[in-house]
Formats: C-alpha cells, sequence, structure tokens
C-alpha cells in the first residue's frame, strides 16, 4: 500500500494501490498540521519539500509553477495543488507563512479546513 511520509510532523498516511491523491487533502483529512492558508494554489503556505518519491507526483500545474517560481526546481511542491500515486515524503518549515507574507505582514497559516481548526 503506498503511503506518504510528512516527515517535519513524524506521520504516515496509506492510501489504497492505484489511486491519486492529493497531498494537502490527505494531511487534512488524517489532522497532520501542514501549514496553508487557501488551499488554492495562491498563497503559497503550503509548500514542501519534496524529499523523496518526486517520480510518483504529477508534474507542477502551471498555478503551482507561477507562484512557486525556481523554488519549483529546487524540489518545492504546493501541497494543494500536488497529486501523488506512490511513495513520497516531504519536509516543511512549520512556521512559514504564504509567500507574499514572508515579511510577516500578512495572516498565520490555518491547520482547519476552510479556517475550522
Amino acid at each position: 500500500m503506498p503511503r506518504i511520509y510528512f516527515k517535519t510532523a513524524d506521520q504516515y498516511v496509506e492510501f489504497a494501490e492505484g489511486e491519486e491523491v492529493n497531498v494537502l487533502r490527505m494531511a487534512i483529512r488524517e489532522d497532520i498540521d501542514v501549514p496553508w492558508q487557501c488551499a488554492s494554489g495562491n498563497c503559497g503556505t503550503d509548500r514542501l519539500m519534496v524529499e523523496e518519491g518526486a517520480e510518483n507526483l504529477d508534474p507542477p500545474r502551471r498555478r503551482e509553477r507561477a507562484r512557486l517560481g525556481e523554488l519549483v526546481d529546487e524540489g518545492y511542491r504546493l501541497a494543494c495543488q500536488t497529486y501523488t500515486r506512490g511513495d513520497a515524503t516531504f519536509s516543511w518549515d512549520p512556521d512559514q507563512v504564504g509567500l507574499d507574507d514572508e515579511d510577516g505582514a500578512g495572516g498565520g497559516a490555518r491547520t482547519g479546513w476552510a479556517g475550522t481548526g
């Protein structure tokens, strides 16, 4: 059974063989504290470093490439825009904020769906 390892949280999530799953949705479903804010690829708060399993991920979408820029080439992906069909390992800065909020001007990251958590 394939699994996603959320290294920073030291948690694994398994999913059925043959499925393609969204990384952020899996994290939210399993209460894993991946920082996120908009869940639509606009803020960049849910950027993750791909540690292992890049070959199991779908290619970066246009929105993701536009938002992350050179970070994609450094191994970063947006959890909300990334789907996996096999084992993958991700890490992140637990204190990260949106890319436009790096100076601290914007709101903080959420860890609940639609601001419920």
